[in-house]
């Protein structure tokens, strides 16, 4: 419908919208994901020490806490990540513009 109407579509589908979800609820499949091994492996047993903690129903506060740092941390790193990917596509785009302004030889202006 859009094309109908002369508007170009150049989306790429790449919005990481559930993985964002995934780094929200789950951050150590997120970092399995991304092949980040060390950040994995932290969260991973950060979530582990938490789940033997929530056993006590004491600790379910500090546990919360936890879980909320690993999930800080992964969408802290999706976002550094979305933000680099953005940055490269716009750069890119900026040289084509740049290649596209320096060939084009300028137009002589009118007596």
């Amino acid at each position: 419908m859009l094309k109908e109407r002369g508007f170009k579509s150049n989306i790429k589908q790449k919005e990481p919208n559930m993985t964002y979800l995934i780094a929200i609820f789950c951050p150590p499949l997120y970092f399995l994901i991304k092949k980040q091994w060390v950040g994995f492996c932290v969260s991973t047993l950060l979530l582990v020490l938490c789940f033997f903690m929530a056993f006590t129903f004491i600790l379910i506060p500090v546990v919360l806490i936890i879980w909320a740092l690993c999930s800080i941390c992964a969408v802290w790193n999706l976002r550094r990540l979305c933000m680099h990917e953005h940055a490269e596509v716009l750069a890119t785009k900026m040289a084509e513009k740049m290649n596209q302004s320096q060939s084009v030889p300028p137009l002589m202006p009118k007596k």
